[in-house]
């Protein structure tokens, strides 16, 4: 009697290492494929992430410090135009300046005028990009070109800019999530939507690596 109840205990301990299992398996497969799940429930999923990306993530007014930094060397062997890199997760993403956002986050990033860039960088440099981006982007392209992954970047990073090309290095040395940003000594910013419709953002802040 004792050996049959101690083999349904067995039994029941096994039937739950299992169905727990079997759960685990199926959250691991939804993870990657949740934003076309998403997509397919709500299809405003897009514009709302556009809408969070874009209205203003600045608190205050700041002053152009002018600093005499060095400047790159010219590498023929770079990429003409403008991208950012993010090594630790994949990310090689091009750059869009101007007021254009809505097309620029289609392509990849979008750096926030009005600001700095890598070859005036007097201001911060802000880059933004979607987390989730488009239904029709695999999930090879959102992780190669959106901020998907960006909450998995850590203090130490390095963020490298191809800009006119010449490669610029940077360092994040905070990261943080609020509505807007909070460190205006940073020489880049990077910034993600967390949510669809949350107005909470992901940001990284990074000062220049002189080579």
């Amino acid at each position: 009697m004792k050996r049959e109840k101690a083999v349904q205990k067995i039994i029941s301990i096994y039937t739950i290492l299992g169905f727990s299992l079997i759960i685990l398996s199926i959250v691991i497969i939804l993870i990657p494929i949740s934003p076309y799940i998403w997509y397919r429930l709500n299809p405003n999923a897009t514009t709302e992430e556009i809408t969070q990306l874009v209205i203003p993530v600045t608190e205050e007014k700041i002053e152009e410090v002018f600093e005499d930094k060095t400047i790159p060397p010219f590498d023929k062997s770079l990429p003409e135009g403008y991208s950012v890199l993010i090594p630790r997760i994949g990310v090689n993403s091009e750059i869009t300046a101007g007021k254009s956002y809505d097309e620029a986050l289609k392509k990849g990033s979008w750096i926030v005028p009005n600001y700095g860039t890598p070859e005036r960088d007097s201001l911060p440099i802000i880059v933004a990009s979607h987390r989730f981006g488009y239904a029709n982007w695999d999930i090879e392209q959102r992780n190669q070109i959106s901020f998907f992954n960006l909450p998995k970047t850590k203090i130490g990073d390095t963020v490298e800019i191809y800009w006119n090309q010449r490669k610029y290095t940077y360092k994040i040395y905070k990261a943080e999530e609020k509505t807007y940003i909070s460190d205006y000594e940073a020489d880049l910013i990077l910034y993600t939507c967390k949510y669809f419709n949350s107005p909470v953002r992901i940001f990284r802040y990074a000062q220049r690596v002189i080579e």
